[in-house]
């Protein structure tokens, strides 16, 4: 699932999470002061993945792929929050074909995945493009506590490219409000998804197919009104339970495009044994849907 764009990382959010509260995060309006980072992508390789993490050393790429953001310095749960990002002009020569993120049935150059870092908080945060060089994301955060953020981007004339941001946010972190459920069926307002796996023992390293069937809650029927999201009929985000979160938890996903219309279907290797979460999202009924899965990966 890797949307072709430029750029860094970003803060974090949340998103249409089944079972959490939606979230929000704002600048202070009293304080303008902002602080300026830079982010350096990291070079995407979940098949060689360090088994401790604090081995984990990022591999800088060339300065031309560099990009700078700017974060407001005091930032309030439950309130939006305007990050700036300036891309270099040596990456800045992207197709703008798409750039119009009013319209979710399009790719976009740049998405952020923001998830807390035990995984029950998740959101898709898209860039609006102010030009060329300049874009300005808005996320939200749900609560106190910490963050990892992945923005997904095609530099021009380099390979796709996943980086990194930790976002902490002082305060007292809620407790869980349910236990995490390792059922392969969800069921949300209007669809029943039931997760169909290539392999009931998945093994590390080995290509495995991710099928979800949609029917209606009402009489189990098969949908046949999805509507494509981002470029495609729907979008999976899997994601590596670890601590520290880094670039290589972020997993890489093939869309296969020839299944039936109340069906999706994906590839991957998961590249180490472990627990991995994924979020299905797709759009129907005018609305952009999330269902969450967890999945046992054997060595």
């Amino acid at each position: 699932m890797k949307y072709s764009v430029t750029a860094i990382t970003i803060l974090a959010t949340l998103f249409l999470y089944q079972g959490c509260s939606s979230t929000t995060k704002t600048e202070d309006t009293s304080d303008n002061q902002q602080s300026q980072v830079e982010s350096v992508p990291e070079k995407n390789s979940p098949s060689k993945q360090p088994d401790s993490k604090e081995n984990f050393q990022p591999q800088n790429n060339s300065t031309a792929t560099k990009g700078k953001l700017t974060v407001p310095k005091k930032i309030i749960p439950n309130q939006p929050v305007s990050i700036k990002v300036q891309i270099p002009a040596t990456i800045a020569k992207i197709n703008n074909t798409n750039n119009n993120t009013n319209d979710a049935s399009k790719p976009k150059q740049m998405n952020m995945v923001v998830v807390s870092n035990d995984l029950r908080f998740f959101d898709l945060v898209q860039a609006t493009y102010q030009n060329n060089q300049n874009i300005e994301v808005k996320p939200k955060f749900p609560a106190p506590g910490d963050y990892t953020v992945f923005s997904d981007y095609n530099p021009f004339g380099e390979k796709e490219q996943v980086s990194v941001e930790k976002v902490s946010i002082p305060g007292k972190v809620p407790l869980p409000t349910e236990l995490e459920s390792f059922s392969k069926t969800k069921t949300l307002s209007d669809t029943k998804i039931d997760l169909n796996l290539s392999e009931s023992n998945i093994k590390a390293g080995k290509k495995v197919s991710l099928k979800f069937d949609l029917k209606q809650v009402n009489n189990n029927k098969p949908i046949q009104d999805l509507k494509p999201y981002l470029g495609q009929k729907a979008n999976l985000v899997v994601i590596k339970s670890s601590s520290p979160l880094v670039e290589s938890d972020y997993i890489n996903i093939e869309n296969i495009n020839n299944s039936s219309n109340n069906q999706v279907h994906f590839t991957t290797k998961f590249p180490q044994p472990g627990t991995y979460k994924l979020w299905l999202q797709f759009k129907r009924n005018g609305k952009i849907k999330t269902a969450d899965f967890w999945v046992t990966v054997n060595s």
